[in-house]
């Protein structure tokens, strides 16, 4: 099987104009979370979409999805948990209670609030868990990155050549995301901070697959007037 899960538990507050989760906010008059799941749904890659969303947004989701046609039989919500961690894990219980985990399942994790999420990483992504245990998507660093170990003075300039930007989707071997989200100490679940990192915590192999610049995280006013622009223009281009 291959899974999509889109993790929307988030109630971030990082954008300032948002009176709701961000993931509900519209760019090109759509919630951004719909286009994220019109983005999977399309790519036809997927046995099943797994949406794990707050449990106090779970309906308010269930009946957006309805209004918009988008219930399929494929298409599942469920209550994310009160981390991320705990939200992947609800995930894979999800799994293992309704269909079991069997060696050969993929799981492709993305954000609910990257709606650019392109075929290509999606099918790459998918393609490389024949060979790799564990995928994420990544661009090359453009900037000049700088070393701070005490928030002001620059400690060192690393080599950029060698830094890249980490994007979801992050895409394993199932079984693998399962044995070592399992085998987290409670010391190595607070050093988490990407999902990726947990397989690379505990000695996995992570492979990097091209990325795309326009696959942007929508965290903060300015990236709403970003991906507004963007989306405008993708629907122009696709007339």
């Amino acid at each position: 099987m291959r899974y999509a899960a889109i993790l929307a538990g988030g109630v971030g507050n990082r954008m300032k104009s948002a009176h709701i989760p961000k993931q509900f906010l519209e760019i090109a008059g759509k919630p951004i979370i719909i286009w994220t799941l019109e983005r999977i749904m399309k790519s036809a890659l997927f046995d099943e979409i797994i949406i794990a969303i707050h449990p106090e947004w779970n309906e308010y989701l269930k009946t957006m999805i309805r209004d918009r046609d988008l219930n399929r039989s494929y298409v599942k919500v469920i209550d994310g948990g009160k981390e991320r961690l705990d939200t992947i894990r609800n995930v894979i219980d999800y799994i293992d209670k309704t269909h079991g985990i069997n060696d050969s399942d993929k799981i492709l994790i993305h954000d609910a609030v990257r709606p650019f999420v392109t075929d290509k990483i999606m099918k790459d992504s998918m393609d490389a868990l024949d060979q790799y245990p564990a995928v994420v998507a990544a661009i090359p660093a453009t900037d000049t990155m700088l070393w701070i170990e005490d928030g002001t003075k620059v400690d060192s300039m690393p080599a950029r050549s060698k830094l890249f930007h980490g994007q979801a989707p992050d895409s394993f071997q199932l079984t693998v995301l399962r044995d070592s989200l399992d085998s987290l100490s409670d010391e190595e679940k607070e050093t988490i901070t990407g999902t990726a990192q947990i397989c690379l915590t505990k000695g996995i192999e992570i492979h990097t697959i091209p990325g795309d610049v326009e696959n942007i995280k929508l965290t903060s006013d300015g990236d709403l007037m970003i991906a507004e622009g963007i989306m405008r223009e993708r629907i122009e281009r696709d007339k």
